[in-house]
């Protein structure tokens, strides 16, 4: 299983897992199903994890056959790491995003949508009138890779700033979204996180290696 807390996948024995197994009331006592609580520690980020199963075939201590197996806590797990190189604040936003998605996509959006201003503001010190002005901006740079730009011509037909200014004026305001675009934003997020932090890092990472194992100069 992937760990709802950091997104790296565990594999767990069960017998490390604490359980505790309650069967479903029946009048005629024929206890044939129940429900089985399940916790443990993640072995990678030591964060506590709860599952709720319903199952068939109650004996007593356990069940035989699991047909529905519901995370209990965390309440909003995380599907994805976000590499160690980007900034704290930038990845807590994210998985902020990503954790309300599945609840409120206006405000997987909206969070987003504040996230990329952010980072064009503080990392790339391009700040324009609206966020549309800024993507068009951040388009044009020579160095930005094509499935970048090929995502953020995306976004701007999706979220079609003409028809709804405040999605480009107002990027804290939650607003109504078109059909996916909370998801794009999400990755649309990743790839510049990419651009930005992660490729120059495992490139600067990789010259160091070099000259520490062959001597050779950048």
């Amino acid at each position: 299983m992937v760990c709802p807390h950091c997104g790296i996948g565990i594999s767990n024995e069960w017998s490390e897992w604490r359980e505790e197994c309650y069967p479903v009331p029946d009048k005629d006592e024929d206890y044939d199903e129940g429900n089985k609580i399940i916790s443990c520690y993640c072995p990678d980020c030591y964060q506590f994890i709860i599952k709720l199963q319903h199952g068939t075939g109650y004996d007593g201590d356990d069940l035989l056959e699991i047909d529905n197996d519901l995370l209990v806590y965390p309440k909003f797990p995380i599907t994805k790491q976000i590499s160690k190189y980007v900034p704290r604040k930038y990845a807590d936003l994210h998985k902020e995003a990503t954790q309300v998605n599945g609840i409120s996509p206006r405000a997987s959006a909206t969070l987003s949508r504040y996230l990329l201003q952010m980072v064009l503001h503080e990392e790339l010190k391009i700040k324009k009138i609206n966020l549309a002005e800024e993507i068009e901006e951040l388009e044009k740079l020579q160095s930005i890779p094509s499935t970048l730009v090929t995502m953020l011509q995306v976004f701007r037909k999706m979220a079609n700033f003409g028809a709804h200014p405040k999605k480009s004026t107002n990027s804290g305001e939650i607003i109504e979204i078109e059909k996916g675009e909370a998801e794009v934003m999400l990755e649309l997020m990743e790839e510049l996180f990419d651009y930005i932090f992660v490729k120059p890092k495992q490139q600067e990472e990789f010259l160091k290696n070099i000259n520490e194992k062959y001597g050779i100069e950048p």
